[in-house]
This record gives C-alpha cells, sequence and structure tokens, in this order.
C-alpha cells in the first residue's frame, strides 16, 4: 500500500456499539390479564390459538412476530406491521430486528387474513 492510503486507514475512527434495547410496552388494556411467560409454544397449533386471540380480531391485517426462549416460551410479542384492510407490506429488517433485540432463541410469524364480509 501506498503511504497515503496508509495514513487514510489510520485517520478512520472506530466506533463501538455499547448497547442496544428494546422498549416493551405494556399491552392494551383487552389483553391486561395475560402473561406472556405462561404460555409455552410446543406445536403450530399452540401458537396459532395465541395469535388469533392477540390479532384474529383486527379490522386490519397484522403482522405478528412472536420472540422464543430456548424453552419456547414466548419472551415477547411485537405487532411488526399493521397493514391496511387487504394487504400489509413487512420488511425483513423489522422481523430480525425485534428478533435480536429480544435476543430470541427463535421466532415464530403470524399474519391474520382479513375476512371479507358480503
Amino acid at each position: 500500500m501506498t503511504k497515503e492510503i496508509e495514513k487514510n486507514l489510520e485517520l478512520q475512527p472506530i466506533y463501538e456499539i455499547v448497547r442496544i434495547k428494546a422498549e416493551r410496552r405494556k399491552l392494551p388494556k383487552k389483553y391486561l390479564s395475560e402473561n406472556l411467560a405462561d404460555y409455552k409454544v410446543r406445536t403450530p397449533e399452540d401458537f396459532a390459538h395465541i395469535a388469533m386471540k392477540f390479532i384474529g380480531n383486527e379490522d386490519r391485517e397484522v403482522f405478528l412476530v412472536a420472540c422464543l426462549s430456548v424453552k419456547n416460551e414466548i419472551q415477547g410479542l411485537h405487532r411488526c406491521h399493521i397493514g391496511t384492510l387487504n394487504s400489509s407490506l413487512v420488511s425483513p429488517r423489522e422481523v430480525f430486528k425485534t428478533a435480536f433485540l429480544q435476543n430470541a432463541a427463535s421466532i415464530i410469524i403470524a399474519h391474520n387474513h382479513r375476512a371479507t364480509r358480503s
């Protein structure tokens, strides 16, 4: 390398990310009696019932991310995206951001399909 390139490399600062934290919010009043730690996911049907409880009656499309511990206990639920009446555009970046911030061992995602009534 030339001396000029070496000099430029030496002058560039190195940054360290000290801490990124996830902000936790209380669930809406209709879910206050719920304790997420009580839910353990053993089968896909277990999570389907949980997802229906939290997003089954929504009037818009909702994309839900559940962060699980190594024991398949729900650490956190995140409404990753709330869409329109018939669509929801979700970025993989937002899905994985939630998982990383929660230090999740695994994730499960759910999406409700708003039924149209005639």
